[in-house]
């Protein structure tokens, strides 16, 4: 048995390594080509040597080359998922296989999440299988600190090369995330978050030791300090319409501050003061009923309310399970558009939207060198619909992962001759 086991997860290796070597020329008839902003046209793809050769409506493929024709086929960029744990856990449960949180860490923000990171975790193959090409991921509070540390930016591929920026952001918790990590209220946790900030802003200066800062050691605000500059995003927490205004008054006193709001599930109360004050939020579109006091005004029109007043928003599934494996992020922006969100602004918001907040390039479809793209099979917002090919940077990727090898080895359909109990 661990024999056949040993075969199985090297075959899923080779599958996931073996990405350079699948076709790369392809001509895609009468398909639903779709830009960075959301926007629709019906037309020819034609793509050579990894780069898209031609966009038009009366292209004639080239003798020989693969042909991908049918009725409902997609063509978008690549779904960019603004939040996640990816490569950080495999098992939640399983503290071996978990590096979301360090409770007994004496360190914070220089927590960096690049040096917890796996690609070949399970979870990124079958995230990517959805058409997430890249991903947003970060640790979590612990201990006695609001601080989740730093986070990166990494591509779908599976590759040691993937991460695109291993100091991308830096996280924390305010609300009763941070109240319970501060020692009880919310006062202490924006206290720390305000003392921390101090430390970052007058670094190196008040250091004379590693110790001297109000909250944070030397090596803790040098990492925080990109943040208080606005060279990176701070991604805080925080979902009670109070507790976002109290972010609205700490932009007013660290201007430079660049704070995308995680949770938002009472902003549409504050929806104006966010806009004004420039906020950006990611927020669940399926989040419609409290779990926590802090939700009590949970409401699906949060996301069009926001989008009324102006505020820039990413769509995610919030829930535990979605950041561990966000594959049912499409999904998530398909149901914001079935309860009123135009398409375009809700595909934005899973692709171009939340790339853009993180310094990813646009994965706009358009001739010469092709990025980041996906042949879906269907609509990629509803829930029936896959991705039939995936390219990053230009390489096709494999659509295979542990799952679906799983999946095909004990089919009970399958034709193949071994009795299913030793296949």
């Amino acid at each position: 048995m661990r024999h056949r086991f040993q075969i199985l997860f090297s075959a899923a290796s080779v599958a996931l390594l073996s990405t350079s070597a699948l076709a790369q020329d392809l001509f895609i008839q009468d398909a639903t080509v779709v830009t960075a902003a959301g926007q629709q046209a019906e037309t020819d793809v034609l793509i050579q040597d990894g780069q898209i050769a031609q966009i038009g409506s009366d292209i004639t493929a080239p003798e020989g080359i693969a042909v991908h024709r049918g009725a409902g086929q997609w063509v978008t960029p690549g779904l960019f998922a603004s939040f996640s744990t990816l490569g950080l856990v495999d098992v939640g449960a399983e503290d071996s296989t978990n590096d979301v949180t360090a409770s007994e860490a004496s360190t914070s923000v220089s927590e960096r999440a690049v040096d917890s990171f796996n690609p070949r975790s399970a979870h990124i193959a079958n995230t990517k299988r959805r058409g997430v090409t890249h991903a947003v991921a970060s640790a979590s509070p612990s201990g006695d600190s609001i601080f989740a540390g730093t986070g990166l930016i990494l591509a779908t591929t599976g590759q040691f090369d993937s991460v695109i920026n291993d100091s991308a952001f830096v996280h924390v918790a305010l609300g009763e995330t941070g109240a319970s990590r501060a020692g009880g209220s919310r006062s202490a946790a924006l206290a720390q978050l305000r003392a921390a900030l101090d430390d970052a802003q007058a670094y190196p200066g008040r250091y004379d030791a590693p110790t001297d800062g109000d909250a944070l050691s030397r090596q803790d605000a040098a990492a925080l300090a990109p943040a208080v500059k606005g060279d990176v995003p701070l991604i805080v927490s925080a979902s009670r319409a109070s507790d976002l205004l109290g972010l609205v008054r700490l932009k007013e006193d660290y201007p430079d501050l660049d704070i995308i709001i995680l949770g938002g599930t009472e902003a549409w109360q504050v929806a104006d003061a966010l806009a004004d004050a420039d906020m950006k939020v990611i927020l669940d579109p399926v989040q419609d009923l409290p779990s926590k006091f802090e939700d009590l005004g949970a409401r699906y029109e949060n996301i069009l309310i926001l989008d009324e007043a102006g505020v820039d928003y990413a769509i995610m599934n919030l829930t535990s399970y979605g950041v561990t494996k966000p594959a049912a992020l499409a999904q998530h922006a398909g149901n914001a558009v079935g309860n009123g969100l135009a398409w375009e602004k809700a595909f934005a918001a899973i692709s171009s939207t939340p790339a853009g907040w993180f310094g990813v390039p646009s994965s706009d479809i358009q001739v010469g060198p092709m990025r980041n793209l996906v042949l879906w099979d269907g609509d990629p917002l509803q829930a029936t619909s896959a991705p039939v090919k995936i390219w990053i940077e230009g390489v096709e990727q494999s659509l295979e992962s542990r799952q679906s090898l799983l999946r095909d080895r004990y089919n009970p359909l399958t034709e193949r001759d071994m009795p299913h109990k030793y296949r």
